[in-house]
């Protein structure tokens, strides 16, 4: 057995294990009790980073095609979650980035696209790295605005039910949604700019699309982070227009790397 694949299996497992161990604890209405869950999930990222490096990196290049880089994008959020939560209380989306890593380093394992490996300048590189960072925060951003639009229909009706009640107050959690969100736009931003320095054809590299849904996700951030701070925007119109924009940058991506190589198998 290689190694990419029992690193890549203990992962999982070991993803599998925490997202049981933190849900049973949020499903019980008890104090959490984060190392139990916590340190699963660090142990289970460095397999998981080790998996993922005999994967993508190879001596023809990296291989960043769909899945890969998904896989990397769940890896990111488990490291983003495992640091925030020490200052705070994040670690609930931590039953939301396990599973999907789980599910996506065992198909970056196993099915192939027919993407090739391509040889990356330094600046594409930094290109390719911010953009995974800012997509990773983005997706927990758009993880944290629906909690918080269910803590605003809880409190519209009256009160806070169910495993909602374990949560901070609606004010902290708006807080720490714009605190991902400026983090996520800081990263989108240098993705962008370092993408129209380095990437030397659009049209060649099929890119255009991808640009075209890049800077309307980006569009929709700035006018939401500007509503803000300008007007004081938030609940229903903070969460709307972050899944909006996270949406929209999700098609950009993972929508034409679906359509490139699995429908038209262009690497």
């Amino acid at each position: 057995m290689s190694t990419a694949i029992w690193t890549g299996l203990t992962a999982s497992i070991l993803y599998l294990l925490a997202t049981l161990v933190a849900g049973r604890q949020l499903a019980g209405n008890l104090p959490l009790q984060r190392s139990s869950f916590l340190s699963l999930g660090v142990l289970a990222l460095l397999f998981h980073l080790c998996a993922l490096w005999h994967v993508v990196v190879g001596d023809d290049g990296l291989r960043l095609g769909l899945f890969p880089v998904a896989s990397l994008i769940g890896a990111t959020g488990v490291i983003v979650v495992s640091v925030t939560s020490i200052y705070r209380p994040l670690e609930w989306v931590s039953v939301l980035v396990y599973p999907f890593s789980a599910v996506t380093l065992p198909a970056a394992l196993w099915i192939d696209t027919g993407m090739s490996p391509h040889q990356l300048p330094h600046g594409l590189g930094a290109h390719v790295l911010l953009s995974v960072l800012a997509y990773a925060v983005l997706a927990l951003a758009a993880c944290q605005a629906v909690l918080v639009m269910i803590q605003h229909h809880q409190l519209k009706d009256g009160h806070i039910r169910g495993i909602m009640r374990m949560f901070p107050p609606i004010q902290l959690m708006e807080t720490m949604l714009f605190e991902l969100l400026w983090t996520g736009m800081v990263l989108l931003t240098l993705a962008i700019l370092a993408g129209f320095l380095y990437v030397e054809d659009l049209l060649a590299q099929h890119l255009v699309h991808k640009t075209f849904f890049t800077l309307a996700s980006w569009t929709i951030f700035a006018i939401l982070l500007a509503g803000r701070h300008l007007m004081g925007w938030r609940g229903v119109t903070a969460v709307r227009l972050t899944l909006s924009g996270f949406a929209i940058l999700l098609l950009g991506f993972f929508g034409s790397q679906f359509v490139l190589e699995m429908l038209l198998q262009r690497s």
